[in-house]
């Protein structure tokens, strides 16, 4: 509350009537209105300080409780710092200890379960070992014996090499190390399918074809049984060009032309029918190397056909000719009413003398080159589409060998 001073230090409140000094009152009336002027201004200093020492006593006795606290607390602090410098530093060091001992024992473990995995390899591969040894006797079970050596191949080369295994493979029946004897029963097992495969092959017995067939993979022999497949079906595709290039029907129109197209159409029905085989069995991208001989064969027989066309067609002759005769006389020849005595002016007549040309040549078919026009654009529409179809399945095999590649 803001006062203003009266004199002998007394202040007086403002809004407060201008009240002289008791000193200088003039009448009792003056000095009761100054004394109850500072009657009542006492009062109010003296509510304020009761006031002021009422929350005083408050503030004190929550001093109090934080002091009180303090000392609880100090307390709290050494008993932890007693329990730190105590129990836990012995419980760090057991843990440490324990930590290490853990440790030792997870190598320990993993030192066991690597020599267990080595022991249960070393049994599988002497069970493969007898396995192949017992079926190629007397039973003579080649799936068997093949899959034992599928097996067989599994198993890791440090162990397959092992001095544990060459100790604990080898028994009296198979004494050689485990190796030697699997190398050796893939050898036999190998030449005994080919010879198999050939013999199915020229029986054509498609069935015993397809069995040993799909043994060479498990024996670790597939370029041998891809090589084997591809000459076999080489072989069928040549037998059959020659016999549709052999039939007794008339070598006229479009028989070359058709030849060759049945020629492409038994390669396309065989990359299709016969690669899902060579895919399950062999591994994906296997087909392409089938691909590549039937191409071989392909251009063989295709070169065959084309040379037998040439031949009867006789197109290096009527090449001559077309050669031979001016424009002019060629467009002529499409005249229905030209007459033969009208070619007269041919080179032929005129070179009959020295030439070797026969003097009864009577020019050129248009009929004839018509034909063989037809045939080559038939012949090359059919490979045109036949070289579409082979180039996308090598380019879908490839997208696929490395996608597989990829993951």
């Amino acid at each position: 509350m803001t006062t203003k001073p009266i004199s002998n230090g007394f202040h007086l409140a403002n809004g407060s009537p201008d009240v002289k000094s008791i000193y200088n009152a003039s009448s009792v009336a003056e000095i009761r209105a100054t004394l109850s002027h500072l009657g009542h201004q006492e009062a109010t200093v003296t509510s304020r300080l009761d006031a002021l020492l009422a929350s005083q006593n408050d503030l004190s006795r929550q001093l109090t409780r934080l002091d009180l606290a303090r000392a609880h607390l100090g307390s709290q602090v050494v008993a932890a710092r007693s329990i730190s410098n105590g129990m836990l530093s012995s419980a760090a060091s057991t843990a440490h200890r324990i930590s290490g001992a853990v440790k030792k024992l997870d190598k320990e473990q993993a030192a066991v379960k690597a020599t267990l995995e080595v022991v249960e390899q070393v049994a599988e591969l002497k069970a493969c070992v007898l396995g192949v040894h017992g079926s190629m006797g007397a039973p003579q079970d080649w799936e068997t014996a093949a899959s034992y050596l599928h097996r067989a191949s599994q198993i890791p080369d440090e162990v397959m090499d092992g001095a544990f295994a060459e100790e604990i493979v080898p028994t009296a029946e198979v004494p050689d190390p485990p190796r030697i004897t699997l190398n050796a029963a893939a050898e036999s097992l190998c030449g005994l399918f080919l010879r198999e495969f050939e013999k199915a092959a020229k029986a054509g017995d498609g069935a015993r074809v397809t069995r040993f067939f799909k043994l060479f993979p498990l024996i670790g022999r597939s370029d041998v049984g891809l090589d084997a497949y591809g000459r076999y079906v080489c072989e069928g595709v040549a037998a059959r060009a020659r016999n549709n290039l052999n039939a007794t029907q008339r070598r006229e129109g479009l028989f070359y032309a058709n030849a060759l197209t049945k020629l492409f159409e038994h390669i396309a029905q065989i990359v299709d029918g016969h690669e899902p085989l060579v895919e399950r069995h062999y591994g994906s991208g296997m087909m392409g190397k089938v691909i590549e001989r039937l191409q071989a064969e392909a251009d063989a027989q295709a070169g065959i056909i084309l040379d037998s066309w040439a031949d009867d067609r006789n197109v290096s002759r009527k090449l001559t000719d077309v050669k031979s005769y001016a424009f002019s006389f060629l467009v002529q020849s499409f005249l229905p009413s030209q007459k033969p005595a009208a070619r007269s002016s041919s080179p032929a007549q005129r070179d009959s003398s020295g030439s070797g040309r026969p003097s009864e040549d009577e020019g050129v078919d248009m009929k004839e080159i018509d034909g063989l026009l037809s045939e080559t654009a038939m012949m090359l529409s059919r490979w045109a589409l036949y070289a579409r179809f082979i180039a996308t399945k090598l380019e879908v095999r490839l997208a696929l060998h490395l996608l597989v590649l990829h993951y």
